[in-house]
């Protein structure tokens, strides 16, 4: 049982791996997935292979939504209610959400709660990672400023990558960012995504087939781990599992030292904009 009553809130697109959002103090706020007239909760009441099959017959595309007001006020009622007075809420990117704003808004409603809402300008398990990292510190016993401050930290220097084998999506979503001026090069062009530090996706490499892409994925891996001494590594995939788990055979052989090691996939959220097919690598350096 923790001493300290300090919880973490997270929307649903920060894919906070399964084991670490079950806990007790843990709450998440679902993104609105719709397809046409039909409004999902994501991660509530639709879950990835549901997604992807009703994105194998959706016309139009789906679209998403921040959390509705009263989601986030429920999020936060439950956690008030089960004796939380302080709360780290962890945030995908503002520069591609509109999801922290809302959080700090709705948090004026609650002055006797203590809420730090943590903006990691980034995007799935790297925005995801902040609040893993959240989590090892509350059950060290860290104090409520510590923990925030730590958890910025590491967020800042965390980074995700990731392949999608098409930018149709993006650009139905209107996620596009920096990626734009990729739009109409060669066919066979795969560019590697990530974000930039205003949190907007930008293609940081492209190659031409996705062998070479992946290749240059791995490569980006390594030039960001450069000395690090501790770090936590995750793959996630849409509709790629064995791509995924190929990937992941080639870390845990690369980095026998790394320290915590998730695979997963994306929320529905996430995968309107991207498609089927992403591979993602989370890249989080603690030291």
């Amino acid at each position: 049982m923790l001493k300290q009553k300090i919880a973490v809130l997270v929307d649903s697109c920060s894919d906070v791996p399964a084991e670490i959002a079950n806990r007790e103090y843990f709450e998440m706020i679902p993104m609105g997935v719709f397809f046409g007239e039909e409004e999902y909760q994501d991660r509530v009441n639709i879950e990835p292979d549901e997604f992807y099959q009703k994105l194998a017959k959706a016309n139009p595309l789906p679209t998403t939504a921040s959390p509705k007001g009263e989601l986030i006020t429920k999020a936060l009622d439950n956690l008030s209610k089960r004796g939380f007075t302080q709360i780290i809420a962890v945030c995908i990117s503002s520069g591609l959400s509109g999801t922290a704003q809302q959080v700090k808004i709705y948090a004026k409603n609650y002055p006797q709660l203590q809420i730090e809402v943590i903006d990691t300008k980034n995007i799935g398990i790297a925005s995801g990672f902040a609040a893993v990292r959240a989590s090892e510190v509350i059950e060290e016993g860290w104090e409520f400023d510590q923990i925030v401050e730590e958890v910025q930290r590491v967020a800042n220097q965390t980074k995700v990558f990731f392949y999608v084998p098409t930018l149709k999506y993006l650009i139905a979503g209107g996620r596009i960012g920096r990626v734009a001026g990729l739009v109409g090069s060669i066919i066979n062009l795969k560019p590697i995504i990530s974000c930039d530090d205003e949190g907007i996706y930008y293609p940081v490499a492209k190659a031409h087939g996705e062998k070479k892409a992946l290749k240059k994925m791995l490569q980006l891996v390594d030039d960001t781990l450069e000395n690090a001494q501790k770090f936590n590594l995750a793959v996630v995939h849409g509709l790629n599992e064995g791509l995924m788990n190929q990937i992941s055979t080639e870390f845990k052989n690369k980095y026998p030292n790394m320290g915590k090691f998730y695979n997963g996939d994306i929320s529905p959220a996430l995968g309107v904009h991207t498609g089927p097919g992403l591979i993602g690598i989370g890249v989080q350096i603690i030291k």
